[in-house]
């Protein structure tokens, strides 16, 4: 298996490849959310990734590009996402928010709802299984 550097076009590739073969498994949340990330300090190109989840499609999984109308924009370094998406760092991610590493603008409550959501073991499972797979493609 091929192994990318986190956001590069090639990983994002890889990773919608991971998405697909899970499509059918994945569950539309009854309150999607639309959110753009602007991810800086990446080691590519000129250090920022422009990106964007759209939990509508039923899926986590991070896309490029912004989005027109999304709910809330979140700004944060590169390590920051990494450890997010891949390590699954939830600590490391709280201390970055604390710390004001992570800025927040548009309706901070509709990211906050993420932490409510409640995953079934079926969901959860899922979850681990695309997170392995996340982990096996990043450099």
């Amino acid at each position: 298996m091929s192994r990318h550097v986190f956001l590069s076009n090639s990983w994002i590739a890889a990773a919608r490849e991971i998405q697909s073969e899970f499509e059918a498994d994945f569950t539309i949340p009854d309150d999607p959310l639309q959110l753009n990330v602007t991810v800086t300090d990446a080691p590519f190109d000129d250090g920022t990734v422009l990106g964007h989840v759209d939990t509508s499609a039923g899926s986590l999984v991070p896309d490029l590009g912004h989005l027109e109308q999304a709910d809330v924009t979140v700004h944060l370094p590169y390590e920051v996402a990494r450890n997010m998406l891949v390590n699954q760092d939830f600590e490391a991610l709280m201390i970055a928010f604390m710390s004001g590493e992570i800025t927040v603008e548009g309706d901070v409550s509709r990211l906050l709802d993420l932490q409510d959501m409640d995953p079934t073991a079926d969901q959860q499972a899922l979850a681990e299984k695309v997170v392995s797979r996340l982990e096996a493609i990043t450099a």
